[in-house]
């Protein structure tokens, strides 16, 4: 990454930090207890590169010690921003919240290079933000992989004449739909699918007459289709009815990560717009890095901001995890019929679910519940896989080696559970990420989202299709 600042920014880097909420970072007590948690000190055993090292230099950049320069912001652009620090302190340091606001600052900031001008102006500005752009993508890569040529480029000799980066690039593609889920079911008003029943008691007849919104996202939208099917059946299954406003937009969590912040905040303004008048009681996300950056939208607005004024509590607290809400409603799903043969199945933890909004134990004792179900989550289920959104795409070594790290811990969980055919973990990007490593590894193991595996125990009376 570029990283070539202007000759003044060393000594505005004080006067800049000071126009953000910074003062949490005074929370350290550099205690270390985060060092082991870290991918990237792991991996690269150097200070710089662990929490406590990146909280002392942007502290030292707030405080106008430091310069911002290639030794300072390198360590910062190298961070995962997985947040498993963030579980391991003592102190409730906001780490995710300090390095993106730093980001935004470097951003704002250095001199991009033409290559970095135009990915940002194409991907981050111009592909997420249209549906059309992503529809026309996703038939274009649904095309490319119905081809043969990924098969080709990774399964025989061609690939040997091309970089391991791109040959490893077409593990990672997703499985692409060619059409926008979002637009698919936009503003209709799709009701349960279970029959009303006369005898309930007051709190169940609260819970089926539940309404709620779903959020679809950019990538998607438009990939990994079973994942919103699954999503929407399970939903409507239970009694609650479902809108997909039409007019809902990326997360913007891609944008926070790489500094981007006004797009962020472009799209955060447009969500709320989107779901705050549909009078919902719970917005749905089947994606943990989705969902974490909106439980946490009031952290772009800075005081005073007149969109900061908005009622974000509102809205962030209605954000929540499909699988927290459905282990919220655990006595209407027991009312389908599951099969009841005997499945194991392993479990990894995304980041993003399990340390930045904090659901780790209601996913596993969900699944867990279901007949003949045993769950077993990895050896280090905990640990990050590397993707960290675009992560795995603007620094592959480090992910890589990141990813090695995962696919050692599926390997020892299945030499003891070698009967386990599928992995379940509730992000796409850990999906992409983990599904790559699979493949490349020549793995025998399915990857999937764990509502299309509740989908799949289903018996096949039990399972609706969406009309």
């Amino acid at each position: 990454m570029n990283s070539d600042f202007s000759k003044d920014s060393a000594i505005e880097s004080k006067s800049l930090f000071n126009e953000v909420e910074f003062d949490n970072i005074l929370k350290c007590v550099h205690c270390g207890l985060c060092l082991d948690s870290c991918p990237t000190y792991r991996e690269l055993s150097d200070e710089k590169d662990s929490p406590r090292g990146r909280l002392y230099l942007m502290r030292g950049l707030w405080e106008g010690e430091l310069e911002l320069e290639p030794q300072v912001t390198d360590p910062l652009d190298r961070c995962l921003d997985c947040r498993a620090c963030e579980t391991a302190c003592p102190s409730g340091v906001p780490f995710g919240e300090l390095l993106e606001k730093t980001r935004g600052i470097i951003l704002e900031n250095k001199s991009q290079s033409l290559k970095e001008k135009i990915s940002r102006l194409f991907l981050l500005k111009g592909l997420f933000r249209s549906t059309g752009l992503m529809i026309t993508a996703s038939k274009l890569l649904k095309l490319y992989i119905a081809s043969g040529l990924p098969k080709l480029i990774t399964k025989t000799y061609i690939g040997r004449i091309f970089p391991e980066s791109f040959v490893f690039k077409q593990h990672l593609l997703p499985d692409c739909s060619g059409e926008s889920f979002k637009r698919k079911h936009a503003d209709k008003i799709l009701t349960p699918l279970v029959a009303q029943v006369s005898q309930k008691t007051d709190s169940q007849t609260q819970h089926e007459n539940l309404r709620v919104g779903m959020f679809t996202g950019c990538i998607m939208d438009v990939s990994e289709k079973a994942i919103h099917d699954s999503t929407l059946n399970l939903l409507r299954s239970i009694g609650c009815e479902v809108v997909v406003p039409g007019n809902q937009v990326c997360c913007g969590a891609l944008h926070v990560h790489s500094g981007d912040r006004k797009t962020a905040q472009e799209f955060a303004l447009k969500n709320h717009s989107a779901f705050e008048p549909r009078n919902l009681d719970a917005i749905i996300t089947n994606a943990a890095g989705c969902g974490a950056q909106m439980k946490e939208y009031h952290h772009l607005f800075a005081k005073g901001n007149a969109d900061a004024q908005k009622n974000w509590s509102i809205f962030e607290n209605q954000t929540i995890d499909i699988l927290e809400f459905l282990s919220g409603y655990s006595q209407l799903l027991e009312k389908l019929t599951f099969k009841d043969d005997d499945d194991t199945v392993l479990y990894d933890a995304p980041c993003h679910l399990m340390h930045a909004q904090k659901v780790d134990e209601k996913p596993r004792k969900l699944l867990n519940s279901l007949p003949g179900v045993k769950l077993i989550p990895l050896t280090e289920s905990n640990w990050c896989c590397g993707s960290g959104g675009i992560y795995n795409l603007v620094q592959p070594d480090l992910s890589k080696a990141v990813l090695e790290r995962k696919i050692d811990s599926i390997r020892q969980t299945l030499r003891i559970f070698p009967e386990a055919k599928k992995i379940v973990t509730g992000n796409p990007g850990c999906i992409y990420q983990i599904r790559a490593g699979l493949r490349s590894n020549q793995i025998d193991l399915e990857i999937i989202h764990p509502v299309v595996y509740i989908m799949d125990r289903l018996k096949k009376n039990e399972s609706p299709k969406i009309p």
